[in-house]
């Protein structure tokens, strides 16, 4: 449970009843008194924030090595430990504590959005007309105070940091991270939506339940729907509160309840906020994804709409949700400050910068608190996102993270002032590159033997081949696969009982080109056999479908073999001596994109018309379980294999990309998603290790005019069932 009450006599974290939700019912009115900051000792700072040595050598190390790879970003770096020896540490006093100021041991502190004028409080906290100067409605301050225990502080960024301090707000950002992390618990405050009546009242019933009340559809569809009113607050879109949540461990939520329609009136003297822990927000949001994808996948008619979010906001709210249950998980097992995090600079640039700030530069001081580099910015100028992008991908590679070699995400937006500065090479990491090995908590560190110069990026790389070694599949191959592809409406029991990436594109451009790309994957997979299939689903995910593993039963691998056999001899059977010659003709990338669209296939007329019967009748369930197992490793060959992005219309370079199979020099075959040109294959020697053979750490290097000087087309993963990278080191310069 992520927020709980410390028993101080056991030292453990015990589940509370009463603490996952409560009602506060306050007087309404239109100011209140803010006390002013007091100012503790170094020594109780010290006590109470525990000092910022912890990291101080990994922070000392990635300095070391950034002065060699980049002394730009190292002047603007420093140690985090003369950071909080300047960070002025004050506290506010509630009524309770003001006369026990020498006694104070604890503090709470707030989560929260400042005030402006890009949005409003709910009319539920306020009197008509209010316009207070306080960081909080007056209702809110009210149930901030009643979190207080007796003898009790607080801390709140407006009133404890000068905001006219320019220094004093450097050193406060390095220290942020050790405030929330010491807070006894942190108030997360939501003030811009509310609850009805009703989802207050179903929230305790479920809980008082235990959770086992037995719900209704209609309510499960309204306890989706209060989720989903939950997370559309402010709160969850801004960077600083991510922030403080990532480096915090007890969090609890302060939620309005409205109950009228319009402001409060004079007639209404209180308001009723509700107050929800973490561990109940995580069993509300899995009501929310069931009820989801029920109505999803299963296009049930509904009488309470569940709002569905997509794209960078439903990752936000997955990625919320997913703390919160490994918090949980941690506070039972014990294991106490364990990190969370993959230990990715990049994937929490990512992260990060999905969120909004006032100021970019305030993002990479975020990165570099929630990474727990122990460094701070020292002088931290506008920077553009460009500049933060090169900035953390720099430190990145200071601290031996591989991933700052693997991004495949978009080039530099500012593209002419990043081809003068020879930093073009640099990419911004994508969603496909936080798609990680099953079963990789956390990613390994290693040695990047690399310098920016004037001239680009030298960089240590084992040189595997050209584009000369790149083996397109047969038109045979190709026939199969499509077949298999384009006719995947025939199988009733698609992977997990959803739909594949594939059938959720909705640009057209972007479907034809994922279409042949699916297509591609898995002709090359049919032409290396049925044991490289097996040695590859045993090598990289080590289960099929439904967690049966291929080492641990035999019958496991005699449905793939019966899979690969019945694929290859259904659609001989059915389908390439009818099309093979008509559409094989010729196969390059957009020469597929007239029919790419799978609605072409779609309709039980022409599948009965194709099959000569009803297409309920088509495959009996042993073929099913076939096309599923099919279609499933298909989908994660070009998901998590191969890694294949979405296509970027804006791409400069306007280069075809198609997937390959490339052999090495033992004769074992590898399948890549390579360009259409000339180019060197190459590694960086830093990710030779095996441990890295999940990311996308194949550069493809086109030769620049100047020996050894080459510019990167682009990057993709290996899929494979070999572990060695036989090939011969050499240093390259990188120029854009």
């Amino acid at each position: 449970m992520s927020v709980r009450e410390l028993d101080d006599h056991e030292g453990v974290f015990v589940r509370n009843p009463t603490e996952t939700i409560r009602d506060y019912r306050v007087a309404l009115r239109n100011e209140y008194s803010i006390p002013r900051p007091r100012e503790l000792a170094r020594s109780v700072k010290e006590q109470m924030l525990g000092g910022s040595d912890t990291h101080i050598s990994e922070a000392r190390k990635i300095l070391t090595a950034l002065e060699i790879i980049d002394e730009e970003a190292y002047s603007r770096l420093g140690i985090k430990a003369d950071a909080f020896k300047d960070f002025t540490f004050r506290l506010l006093h509630s009524e309770k504590s003001e006369q026990a100021n020498s006694a104070v041991d604890s503090f709470i502190i707030l989560s929260y959005t400042w005030h402006s004028p890009a949005w409003t409080p709910h009319p539920s906290l306020t009197l008509s007309g209010y316009s207070g100067p306080g960081p909080l409605t007056p209702a809110m301050w009210t149930a901030l105070l009643a979190q207080l225990r007796e003898h009790e502080c607080f801390w709140i960024d407006q009133l404890c940091i000068t905001q006219s301090s320019d220094s004093e707000k450097i050193a406060a950002i390095g220290s942020m991270d050790l405030l929330y992390k010491s807070a006894r618990k942190v108030i997360i405050v939501l003030e811009d939506i509310a609850l009805c009546s009703d989802d207050r009242e179903l929230l305790y019933l479920y809980t008082e339940s235990g959770g086992t009340y037995h719900m209704s559809e209609d309510e499960q569809d309204r306890m989706a729907s209060l989720f989903a009113k939950i997370v559309s607050a402010r709160w969850f879109e801004r960077a600083w509160c991510l922030h403080e949540f990532l480096v915090s461990r007890r969090h609890v939520f302060l939620v309005p309840v409205c109950q009228g329609d319009g402001p409060a009136s004079s007639a209404q003297s209180s308001a009723l906020i509700l107050r929800l822990d973490g561990y109940l927000l995580v069993r509300v949001y899995e009501i929310y994804i069931r009820q989801y994808m029920k109505h999803q996948y299963a296009r049930q008619d509904t009488s309470q709409p569940i709002e569905s979010f997509t794209g960078t906001k439903i990752d936000q709210i997955r990625r919320f949700c997913n703390r919160l249950r490994a918090l949980d998980l941690q506070d039972a097992l014990g294991s106490g400050d364990k990190p969370l995090e993959d230990g990715s600079f990049m994937n929490m640039f990512y992260q990060v910068f999905s969120h909004a700030s006032m100021y970019q530069a305030d993002k990479v001081s975020i990165i570099l608190n929630t990474m727990r580099s122990g460094l701070y910015i020292k002088n931290p100028t506008l920077l553009s996102e460009e500049d933060c992008l090169w900035f953390i991908t720099v430190v990145a590679m200071a601290a031996g993270d591989a991933t700052a070699l693997t991004t495949t995400g978009r080039r530099s937006n500012d593209r002419e002032r990043q081809l003068n500065n020879k930093k073009q090479w640099i990419r911004a990491p994508c969603s496909l590159d936080q798609a990680r090995r099953a079963g990789a908590l956390s990613i390994p560190r290693t040695h990047i033997n690399a310098e920016m110069t004037p001239k680009g990026l030298e960089l240590d790389v084992l040189r595997l081949g050209t584009n000369i070694d790149m083996i397109a599949p047969s038109q045979h191959d190709l026939s199969i696969a499509r077949w298999l592809i384009d006719h995947r409406s025939l199988c009733a029991i698609l992977p997990d009982e959803q739909e594949m990436r594939l059938d959720i594109e909705e640009d057209e451009y972007s479907y034809s080109r994922l279409r042949i790309a699916y297509i591609q994957a898995l002709a090359c997979a049919l032409a290396c056999g049925k044991e490289w299939i097996l040695a590859y689903y045993a090598r990289s995910y080590g289960s099929l479908p439904r967690g049966v593993n291929l080492q641990w039963d035999p019958a496991a691998r005699t449905t793939v073999v019966a899979a690969v056999e019945w694929s290859l001899a259904t659609v001989i059977e059915c389908d390439i001596e009818v099309h093979l010659e008509e559409t094989w003709q010729d196969f390059r990338t957009m020469k597929w994109a007239s029919d790419a669209l799978q609605n072409e296939y779609d309709g039980d007329d022409y599948i009965a018309s194709y099959l000569g019967k009803p297409w309920t009748q088509s495959l009996n369930p042993d073929e099913q379980v076939w096309y599923s197992v099919i279609l499933e490793f298909t989908e994660t060959l070009v998901t998590f294999g191969l890694g294949i992005p979405s296509p970027d219309p804006d791409e400069p370079e306007n280069l075809e990309w198609n997937v390959r199979m490339m052999r090495n020099a033992q004769g074992s075959n590898a399948l890549v998603y390579a360009p259409e040109a000339s180019y060197q294959v190459v590694v960086p020697t830093a990710l030779k290790d095996d441990a890295y053979n999940w990311m996308s750490r194949l550069w493809y290097l086109r030769e620049e005019e100047t020996n050894d000087h080459y510019r990167l087309l682009g990057k993709s993963r290996i899929a494979s069932t070999g572990s060695s990278l036989p090939a011969p080191n050499q240093r390259v310069t990188i120029v854009g």
